[in-house]
């Protein structure tokens, strides 16, 4: 009897034992990241790997690396067979996606950007964040799995209940019991309130107009909330919103976030700009030393793009002046079709330049719109004229235009 129980406990010990030598298999898909190994400058703390995310999604982490010239946020689908391959394979086959704009300013601990997965579908992906230094190649940090889980099945959602029979006698007893007393009013239901709203993201002016060079006629505090009444009907993306003290204006969408439905929202014209007045031309020579910024070896790829799928934008800004520049600048990437309002933009930030220095600098743009159109691709060197120039006039490239393939739209 002794040996038969040592026999059952020696297989009990096994199958405890099973689990922990194959999660220690080095094929693992997922593994536990070293706290040693993250960069504290450079790092994303949420979503952390193996997380499901949905709708829009606010990454955290912190860039705050010295030499920072810009950072963004890539996505790509993830599949399993790109495991068994080496770094540069798996670049050159399995292409990222822009999830964010590019930024310029240091971040610490907050949001880095947010990734929009309504247009996604549910499964495996990855993100990665790119940070441009002065260094030759970018800073990496990449977090992996995470699941996008827009459409969760049916049965996620559903609640069990318990199904009690009863005895017929059971039956007719409560019921006599039920007639004899007053039914009692139903409890009232909260009713989900999906009207359209906005909450600040920061302290933000609400003005006259889709323009910042309209007046301003109020303000909300970052995270007050107000209601959305409609949207510019010239396709700038300003919300037009309803003030507690019942004035409306017009804020910017990238200082809020909007909530509820938003698929019915009017179209609201803004009022005509106010008048300013004129001055006087006065003449301005140009500096006779400094620095003169130019665009060179412009790559597009792809090219033609497809719609949803976005292109690069590779850039060589060099500095043909003879004194070095002031500072920084951004270079200003449109995608337009002629005489179509609707357009889409980038900017690409780009540092200091010495005299005969030059820069390689990289952006992304994802086009949306006019599908099966010819589209134009323009690029603004400096644009806001942040640097002083011996010639202001040779800041401007135009790319070959191109029909917009259908893509995943």
């Amino acid at each position: 009897m002794k040996r038969i129980h040592m026999l059952i406990l020696l297989v009990f010990s096994a199958l405890l034992l099973l689990p922990t030598a194959q999660g220690q298999d080095e094929g693992s898909l997922i593994a536990p990241i070293d706290p040693d190994s993250v960069n504290p400058e450079a790092n994303i703390t949420f979503p952390p790997p193996v997380y499901v995310v949905r709708d829009s999604v606010d990454i955290r982490g912190t860039v705050s690396m010295a030499e920072l010239r810009n950072f963004f946020i890539e996505f790509r689908p993830l599949a399993l067979d790109m495991m068994d391959m080496d770094e540069a394979d798996d670049e050159s086959r399995n292409q990222w996606f822009p999830a964010t704009l590019p930024r310029i300013t240091a971040v610490t601990d907050d949001i880095l950007g947010t990734w929009n997965t309504v247009t996604l579908g549910d499964g495996l992906y990855e993100l990665r964040l790119r940070i441009n230094t002065g260094a030759a190649e970018p800073e990496y940090f990449r977090v992996s799995p995470i699941r996008v889980e827009n459409d969760p099945p049916s049965f996620v959602a559903v609640e069990q209940t318990v199904v009690v029979v009863e005895s017929v006698a059971e039956e007719q007893t409560e019921a006599e019991e039920v007639a004899e007393e007053p039914a009692p009013e139903p409890e009232p239901t909260e009713v989900p309130d999906d009207a359209p709203r906005v909450v600040a993201l920061v302290n933000a002016n609400v003005r006259a107009g889709d323009s910042i060079l309209y007046t301003i006629v109020g303000g909300l505090h970052e995270g007050d909330s107000a209601k959305i009444k409609g949207l510019s009907s010239y396709n700038t993306g300003w919300f037009y919103i309803e003030l507690d003290n019942g004035r409306s204006g017009f804020i910017h969408p990238n200082i809020v976030r909007a909530e509820g439905d938003l698929s019915n929202l009017a179209r609201i014209n803004p009022p005509p700009l106010p008048p300013t007045p004129i001055p006087a031309p006065t003449a301005v020579p140009a500096p006779s030393t400094g620095a003169n910024l130019q665009m060179r070896d412009v790559i597009i790829d792809p090219h033609p793009a497809a719609c949803k799928v976005g292109y690069s934008i590779t850039v060589t800004v060099f500095n043909s002046g003879n004194g070095a520049s002031t500072g920084g600048g951004m270079i200003r990437v449109t995608d337009l079709v002629q005489g179509e309002p609707q357009r889409e933009r980038t900017e690409i930030a780009f540092g200091p330049l010495a005299a005969g220095a030059s820069q390689r600098v990289e952006g992304y743009l994802t086009p949306t719109v006019h599908i099966d159109r010819t589209h134009n691709i323009n690029l603004e060197l400096d644009y806001g004229n942040r640097i002083a120039e011996t010639n202001e006039n040779d800041n401007l490239h135009a790319v070959p235009a191109y029909i917009l393939g259908r893509g995943s739209c």
